[in-house]
């Protein structure tokens, strides 16, 4: 089925990538004690290099680690806080990790180059774009080699989402509940075979863009397992325990699927 193939070449997966980790870490940014939409300003400074990049929100900053071994991760996060700070002090801004942000929060859309963020947005009611924009948080990747075990390791580990949900948790539910506004279809499902995710990818509208399934474990286009419930912290330690997790658990998934 061709439409399958095309589908399947959105998903970069690949043997040396296997079992690493990834980081993506959200922030806002604050200038005299209010959230502004200084992404553009402030990554101008810091370089889109792979480290860092935009949101949807012109007020969020993402910083970005991996793929990596684990073992490296405390002292790749540590890199991108050092080199942050030096930009918070020359361009005069904070980051703050609050997992939500207030409802008064300027709904700046991110110029995307692309025009993704514009088409996304352009006929979003004003409570959802709300909701895409006042919550942040950390998403880990695990790097898997092919389809075939990805989505096995998938089935597997999907069973702890809600464990997961708890552990990631820094606003006592309310990141998560204000994210359903925005994905009602945050569980993420159990998949027989590619052939059943393309399916619901044509049914949902995400088949010719992955990163348009919203659910809180995903097949990501990065090829890897994406685990996208946890809150943000300022301890880095705590990242690190979060990620050893979803690790572990697909480790464990990869040698039973063996």
């Amino acid at each position: 089925m061709e439409e399958l193939q095309n589908f399947l070449t959105r998903f970069k997966f690949c043997p040396e990538g296997e079992m690493l980790v990834g980081i993506e870490r959200e922030a806002f940014l604050v200038r005299s004690g209010s959230i502004v939409p200084i992404a553009r300003e402030v990554l101008e400074m810091l370089g889109m290099n792979g480290r860092y990049g935009y949101e949807l929100s012109a007020c969020q900053l993402e910083d970005r680690v991996g793929p990596i071994d684990i073992a490296h991760l405390l002292e790749k996060l540590c890199a991108n806080e050092v080199e942050i700070a030096r930009a918070e002090q020359s361009l005069k801004f904070q980051r703050f990790v609050c997992e939500v942000a207030p409802d008064d929060m300027p709904l700046d859309v991110y110029p995307d180059p692309t025009g993704r963020y514009q088409e996304i947005t352009k006929t979003m009611p004003r409570e959802i774009l709300l909701a895409a924009c006042q919550v942040i948080g950390t998403h880990v990747h695990i790097g898997m080699p092919d389809t075939i075990t990805a989505l096995l390791v998938y089935n597997n580990v999907i069973s702890h989402w809600e464990e997961l949900c708890r552990m990631g948790d820094g606003s006592c539910g309310r990141r998560l509940e204000i994210y359903k506004k925005m994905a009602p279809d945050f569980v993420p499902p159990h998949y027989p075979s590619w052939e059943h995710f393309y399916r619901e990818a044509v049914e949902k509208g995400f088949e010719t863009d992955p990163r348009k399934c919203w659910h809180l474990i995903r097949l990501s286009v990065h090829g890897t397992i994406e685990f996208r419930m946890f809150g943000t912290t300022c301890e880095l330690e705590r990242i690190v325990t979060w990620a050893k997790r979803c690790h572990e658990l697909c480790r464990v998934a990869r040698e039973t699927t063996r």
